[in-house]
C-alpha cells in the first residue's frame, strides 16, 4: 500500500509492495498538466492554469507550495494551502478532494470523510471522490458504507485500483470469494511489475511433469500468511512446488516446511526470474486463495495436546516450544516497517507503531508484574527502548531473519507485538501472541473482535479511538497476570 515513488519497484531483495500501493493511495493529488491531461498520483501537482483562477500569481505561489507540502509529507500545511486557494476564490472540487486526501495521510478519517462527501457530492460523476470516500469510511470501520463508495467508484469507472481497495474491504467482511477475485484485478495496472507475470492459470495437479511455481509480493507479512495454502497442496494433492522468495524468507520457509510430504523446493528470487521448465505454472502466493479458495483455510491450524496451543503450519525440531517456567518470558515489537520515504508507509509506521511513552508503559507494567522481558525489535527502532534497557533479559542479535525470529519466539511464554510481520510470523508458528493494532486497523483482522480466524493464536487489542494506545496497555497489563496463572498452573 505504498505511494507513487514506489510503483513497480522490484527488488529481489525484498518484499515487492506494489499491491499495497493499489490498495490505499488515491492518487488524487492533482489539478491538471501542462498537458491538460490528469495528472494521477502524487507529486504530481501541476501549476499549469486551465480554468478561471489557477493562473493567477497567489494561485500559482499556493500550487507550488502545497505541492512542496505533500512531498515533504506535511499534510496538515497541504492541507491548509488548498485550503486557502479555496479562499481567494477558486471553485474547484478537487481542491476539496485534495484537502481529503492530506487529511487521510495525516490519519484524520472524520475530517477526511468529510472533505470527501462534500467532493463527491458536488462531483458525483467522477470516481476518485467516492474511491476516497471509501478509504476514509473504512478507517472508520464502516465496512457495509465503504464498500457501497468503492462500488459507486467502481460502476463508474473499472479501474484496478478501486478493485484492490474494495477486495481489501471485502476481507474485512468476510466475502472471500468476491474479495479475493477482485485482488486479481492488480496485474491489470499499467504499474505493477510481477516477479513473473501470471499466465492463464489451468486447473489441475501439478505432479509428474509439471510444477506450481509459486513467487512472493508485498511484504513479509503477506507472504507468511497466504504461504498457509501450501500444506493442503502439499499434503492433500501432493502438488509439486517451487516457492521463489526473499532472502530473508529463505531459511525460514526451507526449514518450517520440511515436514511436509511433498517439500516444496525454495529458492532465492535472483535479479531475473529462472526460466520456467515446460508445463510449469507460475503463480503469485497471494493469488492461491483465488484459484483454491476455502479462506481463510483454518484447517492448517490443528489443536495440539496443550489447550488453547495451536501447532500452526511452519514447524521445525529445532525450534522447540518453551516450557512455561517459574516466570513469564515475554518478547516486544513495539515498532512497524520503517518506511518514511513513501507517505502510505510513513502513514502506517507512524499508525502502527508505538510512541515512547506507551512503550516505556508497557515496558514498566510488564516488569512490575515479574515478566522476564526479551527484545524482538528489529532495525533502527530498537534503540527507542533504550531508556528501558535494565528491563531486558536478552535481546535479539541484529540483523536476524526470520528463521532466527521463529527460534527466539518460540521460546518465549508470549509474543507482544504491534501490526507487523512478526505478528504474522507468530500466528504461522501457532504461539501465542497479543497484537495491539491502531483504531483504523487492515481490515484482515475484521472489526469488534479479539480473536483472528486466520491465526487461532493471537488475541487482538484495539484503540478505542484512533491514536490511543493507553487504554490498549492498559488492558494488556488487565489481562496479563490472569493469563499466566491458566497457562502455568
Amino acid at each position: 500500500m505504498n505511494g507513487t515513488p514506489s510503483l513497480g519497484k522490484n527488488s529481489p531483495g525484498r518484499g515487492q509492495t506494489i499491491v499495497h500501493l493499489v490498495g490505499d493511495i488515491l492518487g488524487f493529488l492533482w489539478v491538471w498538466d501542462r498537458e491538460g491531461g490528469a495528472a494521477g498520483g502524487l507529486g504530481t501537482l501541476a501549476i499549469e492554469a486551465v480554468m478561471p483562477g489557477y493562473d493567477s500569481e497567489e494561485a500559482g505561489r499556493l500550487l507550488r507550495a502545497a505541492r512542496a507540502a505533500a512531498q515533504g509529507q506535511d499534510w496538515d500545511l497541504a492541507r491548509d494551502l488548498y485550503a486557502s486557494l479555496q479562499q481567494i476564490g477558486i471553485d474547484d472540487y478537487r481542491l476539496i478532494a485534495n484537502q481529503a486526501e492530506a487529511c487521510w495521510f495525516a490519519d484524520q478519517p472524520q475530517q477526511a470523510h468529510r472533505l470527501y462527501s462534500e467532493a463527491a457530492g458536488l462531483a458525483p460523476a467522477d470516481p476518485l471522490p467516492w474511491r476516497g470516500l471509501g478509504n476514509a469510511l473504512r478507517d472508520l470501520n464502516r465496512f457495509a458504507e465503504s464498500r457501497d463508495a468503492y462500488q459507486r467508484s467502481l460502476d463508474l469507472a473499472q479501474d484496478p485500483l478501486t478493485a484492490w481497495n474494495a477486495s481489501q474491504l471485502l476481507i474485512g467482511l468476510e466475502d472471500y470469494e468476491q474479495a479475493f477475485r477482485l485482488a486479481e484485478a492488480r496485474f491489470d495496472h499499467p504499474g505493477f511489475s510481477p516477479y513473473r507475470p501470471p499466465g492463464p492459470f489451468l486447473e489441475g495437479t501439478f505432479g509428474s511433469g509439471r510444477r506450481l511455481v509459486l513467487w512472493t509480493e508485498q511484504g513479509f507479512g503477506d507472504s507468511l500468511q497466504y504461504l498457509r495454502w501450501c500444506v493442503p497442496l502439499a499434503c492433500e494433492s501432493r502438488h509439486r512446488m517451487v516457492l521463489e522468495l526473499e532472502p530473508a524468507l529463505l531459511s525460514l520457509f526451507r526449514l518450517g516446511l520440511s515436514w511436509l510430504p511433498s517439500k516444496p523446493r525454495v529458492r532465492s528470487k535472483g535479479p531475473k526470474p529462472t526460466p520456467l521448465a515446460r508445463g510449469d505454472q507460475p503463480c503469485s502466493l497471494m493469488s492461491l486463495p483465488h484459484h483454491f479458495g476455502a479462506a481463510p483455510l483454518g484447517s492448517v491450524f490443528e489443536p495440539t495436546e496443550r489447550p488453547g496451543h495451536w501447532s500452526g503450519y511452519l514447524r521445525h525440531p529445532s525450534w522447540p516450544l518453551a516450557v512455561p517456567a517459574r516466570k513469564p518470558r515475554v518478547g516486544l515489537v513495539w515498532a512497524a516497517g520503517r518506511k518514511l520515504d513513501d507517505p502510505f508507509t510513513a502513514r502506517e509506521y507512524r499508525k502502527r507503531s508505538l510512541p515512547p511513552d506507551a512503550l516505556g508503559q508497557l515496558i514498566l507494567g510488564l516488569r512490575s508484574q515479574a515478566a522476564e522481558l526479551v527484545a524482538l525489535q528489529i532495525g533502527p527502532d530498537h534503540a527507542l527502548a533504550q531508556p528501558w534497557r535494565e528491563c531486558f533479559e536478552a535481546s535479539i542479535p541484529q540483523p536476524a531473519d526470520f528463521a532466527e525470529n521463529a527460534r527466539w519466539i518460540r521460546q518465549l511464554d508470549l509474543l507482544i507485538s504491534v501490526d507487523t510481520a512478526s505478528v504474522h510470523l507468530a500466528g504461522a508458528l501457532g504461539h501465542p501472541c497479543w497484537t495491539l493494532l491502531p483504531y483504523s486497523a487492515d481490515p484482515r483482522w475484521l472489526r469488534d473482535r479479539s480473536d483472528s480466524p486466520w491465526y487461532p493464536s493471537l488475541r487482538l487489542f484495539r484503540q478505542p479511538e484512533s491514536g490511543q494506545w493507553q487504554p490498549v496497555i492498559e488492558q494488556i497489563l488487565e489481562f496479563f497476570t490472569p493469563w499466566w496463572h491458566s497457562v502455568s498452573g
